[in-house]
């Protein structure tokens, strides 16, 4: 990596750290260990890494606007001006909250992310824990070529990481949600067997 620019080096490790891992946890070995971290955590709960990625979740939401209803007094021009300018600005603030309401990946924030042997711990928004266990998941989609992770739940919105340690965070999360018959035999996971990211 001598030579790379310090992003392009960063981006690199982040491959390299997948590979290592997929490769160490396909020969056997277990996910390193942390001794410390400052959360609490459930009884007997392993925590594996310390992560920084970009987070999001997929989902919905109502937004409301405001109508606007005007009257208007004068000559037909001036009344008809006012309406059209009326309809077009109620159209206006219709189609921004209808876009603004459409399911998007929303709360996009780099987050700290603790990966345990039960769950990821995120700190969001500064000031609040959310947790995903990894036995909720339904399905974990890698993706390797937008360096993002989605994962789907049964019962909560998808969520997203992105960023130089998704190839880690993917190796570790497929590998405990499903085992290591599903790291070994999952498509897009195949492609760190390559060094090159």
């Amino acid at each position: 990596m001598n030579g790379m620019p310090p992003e392009q080096q960063m981006w690199q490790a982040g491959w390299e750290s997948g590979v290592d891992l997929r490769d160490a946890l396909l020969s056997g070995l277990e996910l390193p260990r942390l001794p410390f971290v400052p959360v609490r955590l459930e009884p007997g709960e392993v925590a594996h890494a310390e992560l920084v990625a970009d987070y999001s979740r997929f989902y919905a939401m109502d937004v409301n606007y405001q109508h606007s209803d005007g009257f208007y007094f004068g000559s037909p021009a001036f009344v008809a001006a006012g309406l059209t300018a009326q309809a077009i600005g109620n159209a206006s603030a219709r189609n921004r909250a209808q876009a603004m309401a459409a399911p998007q990946w929303r709360e996009q924030q780099r987050v700290h992310l603790y990966v345990t042997d039960r769950r990821l711990l995120a700190l969001v928004e500064g000031t609040r824990w959310l947790s995903w266990h990894h036995a909720r998941n339904m399905q974990v989609n890698p993706l390797l070529d937008q360096w993002a992770l989605v994962q789907l739940f049964e019962e909560t919105e998808p969520l997203r990481w992105q960023g130089p340690a998704v190839p880690w965070l993917a190796v570790a999360v497929t590998y405990l949600a499903f085992g290591p018959d599903h790291l070994l035999h999952h498509p897009e996971l195949a492609r760190l067997s390559m060094v090159e990211g």
